[in-house]
């Protein structure tokens, strides 16, 4: 990928990302606005079609972008914070067993502990760690120079 395919992506993942943020509060203002409450100081919750469309809306936006994650090819000059979403995106998808099984049987392709890609997911998914380790990285790369590969395109960059 080439400096400026890669900040494409980056602006299209960030469009993305906004239209989730738009939608997600969105919806929590429709959930707000579904909490009734009765005289007797009881509450209920009562949806309404607006909280309905707005929860469609909500998820429909949050698949497009995982989608965007799961299809945008990881190159070296790839931001961190993309990379890493790129990486819980691909292995959410699959589960970590698939996704090191089909990471092992590229030829050359590093044997990964499934256990490993669980503990990396779980403390990038609660912000211990800022970046994706090298290893992980590098196996996102040739996943995608495999797929290339398998499609004729040759090599990502």
């Amino acid at each position: 990928m080439t400096n400026l395919a890669t900040a494409q992506r980056a602006f299209l993942l960030e469009k993305a990302q906004r239209r989730v943020a738009d939608a997600r509060n969105r919806f929590e203002l429709r959930e707000a606005a579904c909490n009734v409450r009765a005289p007797d100081g009881t509450g209920r919750f009562i949806a309404t079609p607006e909280y309905d469309e707005a929860f469609t809306r909500m998820e429909a936006a949050q698949a497009r972008l995982m989608k965007l994650y799961r299809e945008t090819t990881v190159a070296e000059d790839l931001p961190d914070e993309l990379v890493r979403e790129v990486l819980r995106a691909r292995v959410t998808h699959a589960g970590a067993e698939a996704w090191c099984r089909r990471i092992s049987a590229i030829p050359g392709g590093p044997d990964l502990d499934p256990d490993y890609v669980k503990a990396v997911i779980l403390e990038l998914r609660m912000g211990r760690r800022d970046r994706v380790p090298l290893g992980l990285r590098l196996a996102l790369m040739e996943e995608d120079e495999a797929a290339a590969h398998r499609r004729g395109q040759g090599p990502a960059n």
